[in-house]
């Protein structure tokens, strides 16, 4: 992680790590950035397959 600027890039990449890692839970226990980008994956993930 040490290819981050600061503290808020690593807080992101974070989050993300977070969703991607709940993606497949019902009702995962997340923060509100972290259950934007769990949302942002799953619609992603559903378009992917409909595709």
């Amino acid at each position: 992680m040490d290819e981050f600027r600061d503290k808020t890039e690593r807080f992101i990449y974070s989050a993300k790590q977070r969703a991607i890692e709940a993606i497949h839970e019902t009702a995962p226990k997340l923060t509100s950035l972290e259950r934007g980008y769990w949302l942002a994956e799953k619609q992603r993930r559903k378009s992917e397959k409909n595709n």
